[in-house]
Order: C-alpha cells, then structure tokens, then sequence
C-alpha cells in the first residue's frame, strides 16, 4: 500500500508528463532580475521592443516608464525582450555620460574626494553612466550639458541602459544613489529665477465724480461785447456807427 506521500508525488510527475501544471504554480516572470532591482531602487524603466532598436529610436515608449513592478511584469510580457531603458526626468535623476579614459579622468580629477564617486553607475565597454540624485531646490542650467569633452549631463528627454541590454552591468549593484556632489553643483546648477516683485500699488480709484480743470487761462470777453455789433461806449463810436473825419 502507498503512502499519501508517494501518491501524491506520482500523481504530480504524471500530470506533468501529460502537460497539466499544478493550479499553485505561478507563471515564469519574464522581468529580469536587474530591471527588478533598478526600479526597487526607484528608477523609472521602460522596454526597448524591437522596432524602437531597428530604428533607432530607444526612448519610443519612454512615456511608459513606471516604478510599479505589476506594470513592468504587463510590459515584459508584451515586449518579451531583454532591452530595458531608465528614463531619466520620470525617475528625477542626474546621469552623467563619461566616454573613455579621458572623460572618466576628468571626473576623477573634478572630485575633492575619491570616495564621491562610489554612487550607482551602468557600465558598457568604454562608457559609464554615473546616476545621482537631483539636488533639492536646484535646477540644472541650460548650457551646462557638455561639461567637456566626453562628459555630458542627459537632459530629461533621454534614457541610459540597464543591465544586461547591450552587454550593460552595474559597477556595484549595491552602490546607492548619492545626492549630487557640491562642485557639480557649483558647475551644472543654480537656483530657480526668482519671482518678479510686486507691483506697488496705484492709488484708490474713487466713485465720484472729479471736475476737470484746465490750467490754461483765457481773457474774459467784455459784457457788453456782441459779436457783430459794436459798442458804443467805445472810442470813436457814435450811435452803434463809427464817425469818421476826413480832412
């Protein structure tokens, strides 16, 4: 006679030789372990389907980015792919692009202190993606993209890999995502324009009614003047007709 434990185990291996699956197993994710991590740690994440590489065009559905891992579970399983792209204003991120030995020293070189450069970067070949977080009450200035050459900051419309698309790894995955330091600040950053000050404000405006006074004098004409007719107490004027002599 079989053991409950036996029977159990047999019907199992038989109901998968036959092609049933239990009613508890869950579905394979097809979310990569990294994506996974990179949105715990609060990167916004959207797919790179094979259209967006074939033309060029990675951040095609970079309005998809999201933090929500049941979200990324519905968009790997319809984009079965291994591309992952993180968007860089949906996860409020600074990302400097270093290309090279020569862009990667001259960020050494900027650092007061080696131990600032331990933040959350994405390697490939020769390129690292250094990932900082913006800094409160700061906004990025315009010219400040290429800091030099082989060191550009990614502005908001643009996205950097995550591991594994295109060979990608995190230097550390461990590492955290560290502020900004104090002399990119200095470099890439200022306050926000001001407000304009307050208009001073006009005089009350009254309802009633004000008289209009000219400054301008005028010569108050006689009473006794009529135009069109003369007077008569005036100088060489007799009865309303002017007498005139003639010699």
């Amino acid at each position: 006679m079989k053991s409950p434990e036996e029977f159990l185990s047999e019907l199992s291996r038989t109901s998968c030789a036959a092609g049933f699956m239990p009613a508890h197993t869950k579905p394979q994710s097809r979310l990569h372990s990294d994506v996974r991590h990179a949105a715990n740690l609060g990167l916004a994440v959207f797919p790179i389907p094979e259209i967006a590489r074939l033309t060029g065009k990675p951040e095609l559905l970079i309005g998809e980015a999201t933090t929500e891992i049941s979200l990324l579970e519905e968009l790997a399983a319809e984009h079965p792919s291994h591309h992952w792209h993180a968007a860089v204003a949906a996860s409020r991120l600074c990302v400097i692009r270093l290309d090279g030995i020569g862009g990667r020293a001259w960020f050494t070189a900027q650092s007061e202190d080696a131990d600032e450069c331990c933040t959350l970067s994405v390697t490939r070949g020769e390129i690292v993606w250094a990932i900082f977080r913006l800094p409160v009450g700061l906004v990025r200035r315009a010219s400040a993209s290429l800091l030099a050459p082989g060191v550009r900051i990614l502005t908001d419309g643009e996205s950097f890999p995550l591991p594994p698309t295109g060979g990608s790894a995190w230097a550390d995955p461990w590492a955290e995502i560290e502020a900004v330091p104090y002399w990119l600040r200095r470099i890439a950053f200022e306050p926000p324009d001001t407000p304009p000050a307050k208009a001073m404000p006009g005089p009350l405006r009254s309802d009633r009614a004000v008289s209009c006074r000219s400054l301008a004098r005028f010569e108050k004409p006689r009473r006794s003047f009529r135009k069109g007719h003369p007077s008569c107490d005036q100088a060489g004027w007799h009865g309303g007709f002017r007498v005139s002599r003639r010699r």
